[in-house]
């Protein structure tokens, strides 16, 4: 164990999620018998769930409802949960005090026995994760698959064998944490780079460079996997001091996974192989494409059957809460795509389903990410689409934006009237899409309490009738 009984641990941001960053580290820390204080600006009542996980150790200590810079003065070592930003106040003390700054991941990373493949990008780490997950699992591989998928690593750590392999997708927040630290996966994935979190970085190539943190310290014996379709991907793939398999759309001279004549092909053991048309892929759309190729070279360096491979490319569905459909009734579709929190991330789920007669009834609209919609407000213009808009601090910028190009976006000031009124609209043929292209703060906990209300409302619609008119 790299940390010492006698460590003692400041958990900076207990957060919310029952299996997240914060609460599963101090469970790690409390199952060990470190001195921990558990600190959060939320009060007690608004992370309640977490806090009655930990209250049978009589060593956690918990300092709630605000900020205290003292905490750090206490504390040996300090976990900062991702949502904790560079600006807080008992960071910078901490960091001014010399202390040791560690997250889930750089704790796993240190620990874990077994091979280990992180994922990061500004879209597709999720599904790409997850697929990469299903690959090893087919080929009866044991694979644990977590990090910011909602499930800390910490959670299943001591599970962890040697022939196993841990999967895991890693944010920008994350990974500011475990490049301090020097530390990157055996295997890193890096999808792409796109305008995102630009409130909280000093423009794209600082962004970039937290997101290079998964490459920046892997061994000579490591894989790095990067797009090379991507110009800051392909920018720090010469940087690498692991070896370098790229995936592209078109085969490149470095490519090892591309498209040609229509089949997804890969470079693997010497030879070229073929594994599925690309009119077979279970996930539709071309960043899924993207996507499955890198995936497919991924988990075939970590040691996935090319059977199994094949399967999983035909077969594997997605994750929750990304372009999913939640529901039909009367032929109109309902589609939640709440992890959407940037402008790019709407255009892709508005090209997917605003391409046929019927009209797409978009809910969106949040808080506010300092990010260009331009290039959303254009490929909006050009589709059957009514406009639901949801208050919070995007939506001066947004229906500004919007009016413009002579969109009208409708205001809402909850999701439930925002889907009232898409529905009341909607005809057969119609899609009812959530795709938010904003943050989810003030309406929400977070996104999935978004994508969770969304879903309970479609639900309870379905259950209630007949369509109204």
């Amino acid at each position: 164990m790299t940390f010492p009984k006698k460590t003692k641990i400041l958990i900076l941001g207990l957060g919310s999620y029952p299996q997240g960053t914060g609460v599963s580290a101090a469970l790690y820390f409390a199952k060990r018998g470190n001195e921990i204080v558990v600190a959060d600006q939320k009060t007690a009542k608004e992370v309640a769930a977490n806090v009655k996980q930990l209250k049978k150790f009589k060593k956690v200590a918990f300092h709630l409802g605000g900020w205290r810079v003292e905490d750090a003065d206490w504390a040996d070592l300090i976990i900062k949960n991702p949502g904790v930003r560079r600006s807080n106040d008992v960071l910078k003390h901490a960091q001014k005090l010399g202390k040791r700054i560690e997250n889930d991941i750089s704790i796993f990373l240190r620990e874990a026995p077994c091979l280990t493949v992180g994922v990061t990008g500004t879209r597709g780490k999720t599904t790409t994760t997850a697929w990469i997950g299903d690959m090893l699992k087919r080929s009866g591989i044991k694979t644990f698959v977590g990090g910011n998928i909602t499930v800390s690593p910490l959670t299943f750590l001591d599970k962890l064998k040697k022939k196993d392999v841990a999967v895991i997708e890693l944010s920008s927040w994350l990974l500011e944490t475990t490049g301090v630290n020097g530390l990157s996966p055996d295997i890193a994935v890096w999808t792409n780079v796109m305008n995102d979190h630009l409130n909280t970085y000093d423009g794209l190539y600082d962004y970039a460079e937290a997101k290079a943190q998964i490459m920046r310290h892997q061994k000579p014996n490591g894989i790095f996997i990067a797009n090379l379709d991507d110009e800051y991907v392909r920018s720090y793939a010469g940087e690498s001091a692991a070896k370098v398999l790229g995936f592209s759309k078109n085969k490149k001279q470095s490519s090892t996974a591309f498209i040609q004549g229509g089949w997804l092909t890969v470079s693997h053991k010497g030879k070229k192989l073929k594994l599925l048309p690309t009119t077979d892929v279970g996930l539709k759309g071309e960043h899924n494409v993207m996507n499955a190729l890198a995936a497919s070279i991924a988990s075939l360096s970590a040691g996935a059957k090319v059977s199994a491979v094949r399967e999983s490319l035909g077969l594997f569905k997605g994750m929750p809460y990304r372009q999913e459909i939640v529901g039909h009734k009367n032929g109109v579709i309902f589609v939640d795509d709440t992890t959407s929190t940037t402008p790019d991330a709407a255009i892709a789920a508005l090209e997917a389903f605003a391409r046929g007669k019927g009209t797409v009834h978009w809910i969106c609209g949040g808080a506010d990410k300092g990010l260009d919609y331009a290039k959303m407000i254009k490929t909006a213009k050009g589709k059957k689409i009514t406009i639901h808009l949801l208050v919070g601090t995007a939506f001066d910028r947004l229906q500004k934006a919007f009016k413009s190009k002579g969109l009208k976006p409708i205001k809402s000031t909850s999701l439930k009237q925002a889907f009232d009124r898409a529905v009341k609209q909607a005809k057969p043929g119609d899609v009812v899409l959530l795709s938010p292209a904003c943050a989810s703060f003030g309406l929400f906990k977070n996104e999935f309490d978004r994508g969770d209300q969304f879903n309970r409302l479609v639900a309870g619609f379905i259950r209630a009738g007949k369509m109204r008119a």
